[in-house]
Parts: C-alpha cells; structure tokens; sequence
C-alpha cells in the first residue's frame, strides 16, 4: 500500500463505489504536538486523580475485603469502572477545550468523520475479525507466558462480561481518539505517515504490556495491530473507521475466549 498517496487526506474517495459529492470534506485542521502533548497529559492527570481516590476509598473501607493495592489493580469491579469514568471525564474536559481552540466540534478536529464508517460498514468490521483471529493463530508460534497479568480479569463470569463489554464499546473509542484522534496526525505532519504510524505504534504497545507481562511476543503482536489501525485511519480519513476495526479486533479475542469457556461458565478450561 502506497500510504504516501494518502499523506494529507481531506476528502478521501468512498470505497463504495458511492459518488465523491456524496462525501462530506473532513475538517482540514490536525492536532499539533502541543495539542497531543495537552491532551495526553490531562488524560495522564485524571486517570491516575480518579484511580488514586478510588483506590484510597476502596482500602480505607475495606470494600473488598483485604486486598492490597497490588491485586487491586487486577480487580476488575474497580479497574474497569473507573476507567470508563475517566476516559468520559477526559472526553468531557478535552471537547470544552479544544473546541475553543479548533474553531470547531472536538470530533471535527480529530477527524472522527462517522460517514465514512456508513460507507464501509461491510468490510470494516471483517478486518477487525480477520485481523484478530490471525493474531491468535500466529501467537501459538510465538513465546508466550502460560500466565499473563490479563488472566486475573477471567476469574468468573461477571468478570468476563464486564471486560468484554469494556473492551469492545468503550476501549477502542478511547484508545483511537487518543492515539489514532490525537497522536498519529500530529507525527505525520512532522516525519510522514510510515514514521508516524511506528512512533505511534510503540507507545500503543507499551500501554498494554502490564496486561501481559511485558512479553516481547503478544507486545509485537499488539505493535502490528496498531500499525493495521494507523492504515485504516489513514486510508479513510476516519478515526471512527480504526475505531471500528479496533472493536471489531477486540470482539474476536473475547469471541474465542467465549467459545473456549463455554460462555464464560468455564474459565478454568483457559488455563489447559
């Protein structure tokens, strides 16, 4: 794929075979360093406000239980809620924000531009899957742990759900806003699409290496993931198409794990 053809989308042809007139113009406006740098640290200061005073709360109450902080983190019923209340808190503050500096909707200045997930709706959603289940074949060649921080959120099925349904409809929105909305096209006005599509993909990475360990083998896996989100993005000039494809990835992984589980009633056979 020729990314440099697509080096500065405005307003990109529909793979649809739909009329251009029929495509409305993305706003031509990108987030600048200083505006990612802006947006990345007030999501920094409010994920770790909000997970400090819960966590404060939590221990201090003993709500559950005696847990220590360590295994707090790995609990589910307090990680995934107060995750999802950060990312609207940080969704809320950035949009009264930025919309004073953009002149113009925050979803304009991050080209969510959902029209175009209108027009491909057919094989977005299948990129997602068939990316997924590649990934998971091609992990069986790879050195994975046995064990990996990510299993404590598969305890029991309450759990499961409430991962899964967080991972499909909240994450992926979150995580392309951020690094797909704010990230890539800063770096691509700067170095161009290939270096910024890899500079964007490293941090991506790192950001779930907890969730396994820091293991080099799914961390590459997740590398290429991100690279795959950074050609959508740029191909369809739309953060709502990768995030798409990002859910539909996503929805793949817990698709198997559901299989796998019996419908979540048998997370014990994960560990075979």
């Amino acid at each position: 794929m020729n990314w440099n053809a697509y080096s500065a989308p405005e307003t990109l042809p529909p793979l649809s075979g739909e009329p251009v007139a029929n495509t409305p113009p993305l706003a031509k406006k990108n987030p600048s360093l200083l505006e990612t740098m802006a947006f990345f640290t007030l999501a920094g200061i409010v994920l770790v406000t909000i997970q400090a005073f819960g966590a404060a709360v939590v221990l201090h109450w003993h709500l559950f239980g005696g847990i220590s902080l360590k295994k707090l983190v790995y609990e589910p019923r307090f990680t995934i809620p107060l995750m999802a209340v950060s990312y609207g808190v940080v969704l809320l503050a950035t949009s009264a924000l930025f919309r004073r500096v953009w002149s113009m909707s925050f979803f304009s200045g991050i080209h969510w531009n959902f029209s175009a997930v209108s027009q491909n709706w057919k094989w977005l959603p299948l990129v997602g899957l068939c990316l997924g289940l590649a990934i998971q074949l091609a992990s069986n060649y790879l050195p994975v742990p046995k064990e990996l921080p990510v299993d404590a959120f598969f305890r029991n099925a309450p759990d499961a759900w409430m991962v899964a349904l967080f991972g499909v409809f909240i994450a992926p929105i979150a995580e392309e806003i951020a690094f797909r909305g704010f990230l890539f096209p800063a770096l691509r006005h700067w170095i161009g699409v290939i270096l910024a599509a890899i500079l964007t993909s490293v941090p991506f990475a790192f950001l779930h290496a907890d969730q396994v360990g820091h293991a080099w083998g799914p961390l590459a896996m997740v590398f290429l993931v991100s690279l795959v989100l950074c050609a959508v993005r740029q191909r369809i000039g739309s953060v709502a198409a990768s995030a798409l494809v990002h859910a539909s990835y996503n929805f793949s992984i817990f698709l198997v794990i559901f299989y796998a589980s019996g419908g979540f009633m048998h997370l014990e056979r994960l560990k075979d």
